[in-house]
C-alpha cells in the first residue's frame, strides 16, 4: 500500500512540473468567407487568422478572375470602416499567402476576406467580419 502511495505522489508532481512548463495558450482562430461572383463556387476566398503563432492565411477559392483580398482590424480597433492592414492573394485559384505577426497575447483581432483587382484597387463581395484573439 505505501508503494502505491508514493507511486502515486511521483506520477502527480510530474503530472505538475509538464503542466507548469508549458505555455499558456488562451487565444481564438477565425475565419472569413468572401462571397463568390461565379456560379458554382461556393466563396471567392477564404481568409484565416490563426491564434498560435498569429499567422494569417489567405486562400484564392475561386477561378473566377478575382484576386483574394483580406482586411485585418487588430485591436484597439479602427472606427466607422477602418482596418489596419489589407492581405492580397494575387496568384489564382487555390494558391494560398500566408502572413506572419506578432501580437501580445490575449489582443483582439478581426478579419474579412473578399475579392479584388489589386491594380486597381477595386474590391468587394466581402463576407463578415470575424474576430478571433492572439
Amino acid at each position: 500500500m505505501r508503494l502505491a502511495r508514493v507511486f502515486g505522489a511521483v506520477v502527480a508532481t510530474a503530472a505538475l512540473i509538464l503542466v507548469s512548463g508549458s505555455p499558456a495558450h488562451a487565444g481564438t482562430s477565425v475565419s472569413s468567407w468572401g462571397q463568390s461572383v461565379k456560379s458554382g463556387c461556393s466563396s471567392g476566398s477564404h481568409g484565416k487568422f490563426e491564434d498560435y503563432g498569429e499567422w494569417f492565411r489567405l486562400t484564392d477559392t475561386c477561378a473566377d478572375g478575382w484576386s483574394a483580398v483580406m482586411r485585418v482590424d487588430v485591436a484597439p480597433y479602427q472606427s466607422g470602416d477602418g482596418y489596419d492592414f489589407v492581405i492580397w492573394n494575387s496568384n489564382g485559384s487555390g494558391s494560398t499567402v500566408s502572413v506572419n505577426k506578432s501580437y501580445a497575447e490575449g489582443t483582439g483581432v478581426c478579419i474579412q476576406a473578399g475579392l479584388g483587382e489589386r491594380s486597381s484597387g477595386e474590391w468587394g463581395w466581402f463576407g463578415y467580419w470575424t474576430c478571433g484573439v492572439a
